[in-house]
């Protein structure tokens, strides 16, 4: 196991090499897996990939079929529910009805005149837009070209806001996350138990908190800022309540705020029917997803009176699912690809085997693979290697008999934290580069709400979903 251990390590290392490099994430983890994949025959290990193949007569070519096995199962099974997700996020904007959701979030806020009030309020007014702006970057873009000025307008520091701001897009309960979506499939858990039983009961305190963690270490940064005379932030715009929002003068209905949520209210409800009445119905996402795009067409229709437009913007949802692909689901595969050779290796069951044998394995593997996102998230920037590292929850399960969900659950609230506390994260660079200051003096703002976060959500993790 020297050598497969070896061999491992050197994947790793290509793979966190490249990432280093800025070369993307899905050709740095798909690099590293090959490299794996192609030496991996020449340690004896030519018949051990996790899928059934033809076999070709040469190991080599063998690998090539793992890869293309990979490919097949995840764009016919969990990459097709991604890319129908990204391209219902597609249509929502391309008719403006994302634009409408944000718009009468932002709306109430902006008039909001109490000033450090404004702190936890942006934050979890943030989080919610996040349901329509799943982008972390594309929502600190929006929210700089509009909270930004009004939240400076009222008093508070540049760089005050500009950390509430990096810090919005992250733990948000949802079934239209990717993340969610991958890990209940791995795990073979029901995406609403997962999101509504598991991930709500532990994200939903957790933000609450990191609000109120929020609002107090902004206004004891700033006096202390103040009493060093500090760099507060500047801003070439003119500062003052903003009255030109996304969605107005589009001539979308207000009532079309709702429709990005339709497949959210479509898993919720019947999730909530299960908990509380005999009722036993399941809501499949691609269904319901397909079914709120056809009442989004059907409002469009009315709304136009024009049937070929309305048909033609249809398209905007199949160009979505493409980019939904190139985005998520490529990554998706060559995360596979890695473990793949990480699991015909042996490498996944050797210490799946020696952790189970151990006292207390559960809580080694969750601080294990924590401690592992955690490392790897600063480093990258996101929440990439969380569909990396979530491939291996199965095997492990298999071997330890854990509860998987103690381990993914973690893993994705650590990514999506994380972001807001890494040097590199594109959230970061926008916001910092918008109120001039430097990355440096900006993550010492976020990274005290995002550790609380981090933390508690941990914590909550251990008690709530067990072992």
């Amino acid at each position: 196991m020297v050598l497969e251990s070896i061999l491992a390590i050197a994947g790793i290392m290509l793979a966190g090499w490249l990432i280093r490099k800025k070369v993307s994430a899905t050709i740095s983890l798909f690099a590293g897996g090959l490299l794996i994949l192609m030496v991996a025959p020449l340690l004896g290990h030519t018949d051990t990939g996790t899928f059934s193949i033809t076999d070709t007569g040469n190991a080599w070519l063998n690998q090539f079929g793992y890869i293309g096995a990979i490919l097949a199962r995840t764009t016919s099974g969990i990459g097709m529910v991604i890319m129908v997700l990204f391209g219902f996020s597609a249509y929502m904007t391309h008719i403006g009805a994302n634009q409408m959701a944000t718009s009468l979030l932002l709306r109430p806020l902006l008039r909001l005149k109490l000033k450090y009030l404004l702190i936890p309020v942006v934050f979890w007014v943030g989080n919610l837009m996040s349901l329509a702006v799943p982008s972390a970057s594309a929502l600190a873009v929006l929210l700089v070209a509009t909270v930004l000025p009004a939240m400076v307008g009222a008093g508070i520091n540049p760089i005050t806001a500009a950390a509430v701001i990096a810090t919005t897009a992250t733990i948000m309960p949802t079934p239209l996350g990717a993340d969610n979506v991958v890990a209940s499939d791995l795990l073979g858990i029901p995406l609403d138990e997962y999101v509504f039983g598991m991930h709500a009961v532990i994200s939903i305190p957790t933000l609450v908190v990191m609000g109120v963690v929020h609002y107090f270490w902004q206004r004891f940064m700033d006096k202390r800022t103040a009493a060093r005379k500090g760099e507060f932030g500047t801003l070439d715009i003119i500062v003052g309540p903003q009255t030109d929002l996304p969605g107005e003068g589009l001539g979308v209905p207000a009532w079309y705020a709702v429709m990005p949520i339709l497949p959210l209210l479509f898993v919720l409800i019947p999730f909530l029917l299960r908990q509380f009445t005999p009722l036993d119905i399941t809501a499949e996402l691609i269904p319901v997803t397909l079914i709120s795009v056809l009442i989004t067409v059907v409002a469009e229709l009315i709304r136009k009176r024009i049937l070929r437009d309305t048909l033609e913007d249809i398209m905007a949802f199949f160009k979505g699912m493409g980019t939904g692909f190139g985005v998520v689901v490529a990554l998706v595969v060559a995360a596979n690809v890695l473990v793949e050779g990480m699991i015909q290796i042996g490498i996944v069951s050797w210490m799946s085997e020696a952790v189970a044998t151990m006292d207390n394995a559960a809580l080694i593997l969750f601080l294990g693979f924590s401690g592992a996102m955690l490392l790897l998230a600063l480093l990258t920037g996101g929440l990439a290697p969380f569909y990396s590292l979530v491939q291996a929850t199965p095997e492990v399960v298999a071997q330890t008999g854990i509860n998987g969900a103690l381990l993914t659950l973690p893993m994705q609230f650590i990514g999506n934290l994380a972001r807001a506390m890494s040097p590199v994260a594109a959230v970061v660079l926008i916001v910092s580069s918008a109120v001039k200051v430097s990355v440096g003096q900006l993550i010492a703002r976020t990274a005290i709400p995002m550790a609380v976060g981090i933390v508690m959500s941990m914590i909550l993790t251990w008690f709530v979903v067990g072992a």
